[in-house]
């Protein structure tokens, strides 16, 4: 890319502001607030998930949120807003791409609630926190009615909410798809570089280094500014380079992982290097063993484990600064029972790197259709990765990995229950079985003009009960979808 197209860094996002707008934290002190506030409110809605009412940590959560909010009064904001705009947060008009990341869950669960805006002005109490918190973390509410029913009746006057945020110059469907596009031209670019790779490894040479970076932190960018766009990019398969297209989604998915742990940028930078390169050694085997479509002999099997220890092997000679990719190239067959290869040192377990990457390698490769097998359906495929928990796969990381992707992910083709065929578009992190669908053929096998966007979560008044939802998952090729991905 030209200079005048160069991706911001989340640290350049953070300067942003809306167009046409004087800049709200434009001091240090003013941003520091800003992201203590949106800190403090994401620690009270874990803290209510975790304990019971009385327990002292929400207590604690509660005054927390009052202090962030009159910290900013003292600094001349008398309300301050917290916006909800394409999965990202911003305080007024002032975007906070790694707190949208690191505080997905927030996110979320203000989204399910039908609010896009939070006003909150100094006058707050514990009280008023404590009914913030509330709403956030209610399941049963799902539209802005509901939300604002439910503080009416709290008789909170200092919390306000609404559907619609408060920014302005918001970006339109055509800057939607510039997104999209920036995300596409980021996976492409990460091809060339993987393919470099590939090349100058096979030839013995020592790979330049600088373009993996950029590719990560690229990803990250992106993963900041538009986050579902990026998980979308894992639906791209190219069955004709398959090992680089399955280092770029297993590098995505561990990005994606990993945020939704909360881990901070510098940890998702290594994460995400590890994940480009912890095959690396697959270069070694022969690829008529790789590629073989019937069973493997005892000894082309020992063929394929040594992977493991080639990649660190190879990893080890280029001398990394960050010795993470090695470690993860090492471990990532190991298994969370440490019952596979190579065969852990004595008291030793997998990194938490590997464990993610463990996953992320193993659900790609399900899902992916090879030459000698079809893919698993995204449903299925982590499925067995539920089974594998304790074994295979660490238990936390594999319920944490599944609420991220969703039981229906986002590319997953099924079948809705009134015979028409649907794309998943978004998870709905309240409602894993009802995810936003977009509707391409109708009942009779027909392909409507333009896709419907559809919300499984919407309830018939008439009826009571839900307009319409998932049959089964269904191969895309079933449907005649062969890219998925134009479609998210």
């Amino acid at each position: 890319m030209g200079e005048e197209e160069r991706l911001d860094t989340p640290e350049e996002m953070a300067a942003q502001t809306g167009p046409g707008t004087e800049a709200p934290f434009a001091t240090p002190a003013k941003l520091a607030r800003a992201k203590e506030l949106l800190r403090s409110v994401a620690v009270a809605q874990n803290n209510a998930t975790l304990y019971p009412p009385t327990h002292p940590l929400v207590k604690q959560g509660l005054d927390e949120v009052v202090t962030a909010v009159c910290g900013l009064a003292d600094l001349g904001f008398e309300e301050v807003t917290i916006n909800v705009y394409k999965g990202t947060l911003f305080v007024e008009n002032q975007v906070f791409p790694e707190e949208s990341v690191t505080h997905r869950r927030l996110v979320e669960d203000l989204l399910a609630r039908g609010v896009s805006a939070i006003t909150l002005d100094d006058e707050i109490t514990a009280e008023d926190a404590q009914a913030l918190i509330d709403l956030i973390v209610d399941t049963t509410i799902s539209d802005i009615e509901a939300a604002r029913t439910f503080l009416e009746l709290r008789a909170v006057a200092s919390v306000g909410v609404a559907e619609t945020t408060t920014l302005e110059g918001t970006e339109s469907a055509a800057e939607d798809r510039e997104s999209k596009g920036k995300a596409r031209e980021a996976y492409d670019l990460g091809m060339s570089a993987m393919r470099d790779v590939e090349t100058q490894t096979k030839l013995g040479k020592v790979f330049d280094l600088e373009p993996l970076q950029n590719l990560v932190n690229t990803l990250l960018d992106n993963l900041f500014r538009d986050p579902a766009a990026v998980l979308g990019l894992t639906a791209i398969r190219g069955h004709d380079d398959y090992t680089l297209n399955h280092a770029i989604n297993v590098c995505i998915l561990a990005l994606s992982a990993g945020a939704s742990l909360g881990l901070d940028a510098e940890s998702l930078r290594s994460l995400g290097l590890s994940a480009l390169l912890y095959d690396l050694g697959k270069v070694r085997i022969p690829e008529d063993i790789l590629n073989k479509e019937g069973p493997l002999t005892s000894d082309e099997w020992q063929i394929v484990k040594s992977h493991a220890t080639e990649g660190a092997d190879l990893l080890k000679r280029i001398q990394l600064v960050d010795h993470m990719p090695m470690i993860v190239a090492l471990e990532h067959h190991q298994r969370h029972d440490l019952q596979g290869y190579p065969e852990p040192d004595a008291g030793t377990e997998q990194h938490l790197f590997s464990k993610i990457v463990a996953l992320c390698d193993a659900y790609d490769a399900m899902t992916t259709r090879r030459p000698f097998r079809r893919e698993i359906r995204p449903d299925k495929a982590l499925a067995v990765l539920m089974q594998g928990r304790g074994k295979a796969y660490d238990p936390s990381l594999t319920k944490a990995f599944v609420q991220m992707l969703g039981i229906y992910p986002m590319g997953a083709v099924v079948k809705l229950t009134d015979g028409r065929s649907a794309v998943v578009f978004r998870v709905n992190r309240d409602d894993l079985l009802r995810p936003r669908v977009k509707v391409l053929v109708d009942p009779e096998g027909r392909w409507y003009e333009e896709p419907t966007v559809f919300d499984l979560r919407i309830v018939d008044p008439a009826t009571g009960e839900y307009g319409c939802s998932i049959e089964e998952a269904v191969p895309a090729s079933d449907v005649g979808i062969d890219d998925v991905w134009q479609y998210l």
